[in-house]
């Protein structure tokens, strides 16, 4: 949640910081910090925590470094068969919890089997079973190749065969990541200690202590002095890089803003119910339109203070993207001739009409975030000149469900895995979830994609998950179908203790605790 501070909320923000039952004083040894809301889950791998790769508590079997290429702390090697459809497993020797316990081929075999038994809590793939050869070897067979499989390797963590209990792990887990849990008081705060069996590097911080606070309430901590790390929304970046001893920090990012749009006509529901389609947006002239009118250096520069990168797709800054998707935004004139050629004429009202039907849509965004208000407010603004009125409504992310299938709606996306631009594409991915809300499809774009799935490693996926922007035919981007209106990527900020060297990883994605991703590399840079 993205809000703008507000100084008038400085006696909750004593009255929070009063509640908390440790002192604040950050050192080489403690560092306090504020970085997102409490996981709703709870700290239990098999109901999402860390699928996104977070290491604090677990440890998957894969990370990334800065490059994206991988590395393991507990394998010595893991490789593909020749079809794809099998990887063999092999695990370093004396691998241990974070209680001491020894951790095998056992508790790697039942975390995975567990968690593709877990109702779709957890993105498998194409998982199909594991099985331990003996204590250091596991063979995961797949239904199909799947060349992002790695990034299953690379985010599941790690839970004990023998302490895993579903009905109390995620208040107290067991874990092999470079923390272990001391304490945790629900609404309030986690208490973590370095795990002295961890495989991985030990950073600067003996004890890492999260604070739950609201934004503001974090801010002004961290002005005092009393929070190492806050993580702040961009809009207070600019106020935060004048603050005296402090470090603002501009971390790179691929979580992405973007507007997607409803593909085919009105007339259908989905399995809720709920509406799909929209008479108006299924008229790809009135998609390109919106595209090149779209101003994104103006909107990252305006209603992010330029913490924003403007992005063209949705997988801006990854291996990948296809950089020659750049095209000419802002361009008003164009849009209007795109939708002049295709029939739409300015009626009485100065709004565009064809065929009986006016240009009038509703953009649905999430209610409670700021940031997200204004880009809506601003999209309002830069398309209205074309002749399109958009009115905006916002509500829980329940109530924007009803409506996404048949209005355009602003999102937020961003994972270093390729398999989003599956979910984003694919029209076996249709309405599952918050998958391809729009109810796009076109069978050439869908070669693309399976061919990537295909492919051996995920370095000979790219020139396929590329294609998949255009092919020189066919693609999702503005040159072909116009499925998204993709605005910017928004960088992550932080205001931290100056002696608080948050080190380098792989570029942050979508999600409050991405941070942790660098978790390895902090340092304390002070005497």
């Amino acid at each position: 949640m993205s809000i703008r501070f507000g100084w008038h909320q400085s006696l909750v923000t004593l009255t929070c910081l009063a509640a908390l039952s440790v002192p604040f004083a950050t050192s080489a040894q403690t560092l306090k910090l504020a970085i997102g809301e409490e996981p709703t889950e709870g700290f239990d791998p098999m109901l999402g925590w860390s699928h996104g790769s977070y290491l604090l508590l677990h440890s998957p079997l894969l990370k990334q470094n800065a490059d994206l290429s991988w590395y393991s702390n507990m394998l010595s090697d893991y490789q593909p068969s020749e079809d794809g459809k099998t990887w063999k497993l092999t695990l370093k020797p004396d691998l241990k919890f974070s209680d001491g316990l020894p951790l095998t081929a056992k508790d790697i075999v039942f975390t995975y089997n567990n968690a593709a038994a877990s109702g779709g809590k957890v993105d498998m793939g194409n998982f199909l079973s594991a099985k331990a050869d003996d204590d250091l070897h596991v063979t995961i067979t797949l239904k199909a190749p799947q060349s992002t499989f790695v990034n299953v390797l690379g985010s599941l963590g790690i839970v004990s065969a023998d302490k895993y209990d579903e009905k109390t792990y995620a208040q107290k887990p067991i874990g092999a990541g470079p923390y272990r849990m001391v304490s945790f008081q629900p609404g309030q705060q986690l208490i973590v200690e370095a795990n002295p069996y961890y495989a991985g590097k030990k950073n600067d911080f003996e004890k890492l202590i999260f604070v739950f606070l609201d934004e503001d309430a974090a801010f002004a901590a961290a002005q005092s002095g009393q929070l190492g790390i806050v993580r702040i929304p961009p809009a207070t970046a600019a106020i935060a890089k004048n603050l005296p001893n402090t470090k603002l920090w501009e971390r790179s990012s691929v979580e992405n803003r973007g507007i997607v749009f409803p593909m085919v006509k009105s007339g259908e529901k989905n399995a809720q119910g709920y509406d799909i389609g929209n008479d108006i947006t299924a008229d790809i002239a009135i998609r390109k339109a919106i595209n090149y009118a779209l101003d994104r250096k103006l909107l990252s520069e305006q209603v992010l203070d330029g913490y924003a990168v403007p992005a063209y797709t949705g997988v801006k800054g990854l291996p990948w993207d296809q950089t020659d998707a750049v095209f000419k935004d802002g361009d008003v004139e164009k849009a209007k001739q795109i939708l002049e050629d295709a029939g739409w004429k300015l009626n009485k009202s100065g709004i565009r009409e064809k065929d009986g039907l006016e240009a009038k849509l509703t953009l649905w965004y999430t209610s409670g975030d700021a940031t997200r208000r204004d880009l809506a407010e601003s999209i309002r603004a830069l398309v209205q000149p074309l002749g399109i009125q958009m009115d905006l409504k916002s509500g829980s992310w329940d109530t924007v469900e009803r409506y996404m299938h048949s209005n355009p709606t602003l999102f937020g996306w961003g994972s270093l895995d390729p398999m989003e631009l599956y979910h984003h594409y694919s029209a076996n991915a249709a309405g599952v979830g918050y998958y391809n809300p729009g109810y796009y499809k076109n069978p050439e774009v869908e070669k693309h994609l399976q061919a990537a799935l295909d492919a051996h490693t995920w370095q000979e996926a790219v020139p396929h998950w590329k294609a998949v922007e255009w092919d020189g035919k066919n693609g999702v981007g503005v040159k072909g179908d116009a499925a998204w209106a993709w605005l910017m990527n928004v960088q992550h900020t932080y205001l931290t203790n100056p002696c608080v060297d948050l080190g380098t990883g792989t570029p942050e994605i979508h999600g409050s605790w991405s941070l942790l991703n660098s978790v390895d590399t902090w340092k304390w840079t002070c005497q």
